[in-house]
């Protein structure tokens, strides 16, 4: 009886290609995901409210967020801003407008600064019900320093 070899071994190679592939598409997606809810969210000294109810676990996708600010340059002027896009009045209503074409169910989120003029904060809410939009939010900060 003739004696049988064992089996050749074959090596084992581990192909981390597709894996360096996967965990580089997963941190594309988080950075973008991360910068576009900081453009959403732009840095505002919210006003103090004694009671406010939390948003955060709403729904993000049929929300049209508006920051007004302070404006820097000019005393008693605010700038609107949309995803770091600063914009006149007229433009953000024209945008809001669009949504609401878009999205019939459109909420409006107005994130003003504390500093800002009621009448700066009036012409959104006029455009909004120009525009028919049926929900609109008011940020604010539950603390009384203010922030976001």
């Amino acid at each position: 009886m003739a004696m049988r070899r064992p089996p050749a071994t074959t090596a084992i190679e581990l192909n981390l290609a597709p894996m360096v592939d996967v965990m580089m598409c997963l941190l594309i997606f988080f950075m973008l995901a991360t910068r576009m809810v900081e453009q959403e969210t732009s840095r505002i000294d919210l006003p103090a409210a004694r009671r406010a109810d939390d948003i955060g676990g709403k729904p993000r996708e049929n929300r049209f967020v508006v920051n007004i600010r302070r404006s820097a340059a000019q005393e008693g002027a605010a700038e609107y801003v949309i995803r770091e896009e600063l914009l006149a009045i007229e433009d953000v209503l024209a945008r809001l407008e669009i949504e609401r074409i878009v999205n019939a169910d459109v909420t409006c989120v107005i994130r003003a600064d504390r500093s800002v003029a009621y009448r700066h904060v009036e012409a959104v809410l006029a455009g909004c019900a120009r525009l028919q939009v049926q929900t609109v939010w008011f940020s604010a900060s539950t603390d009384e320093e203010g922030g976001d």
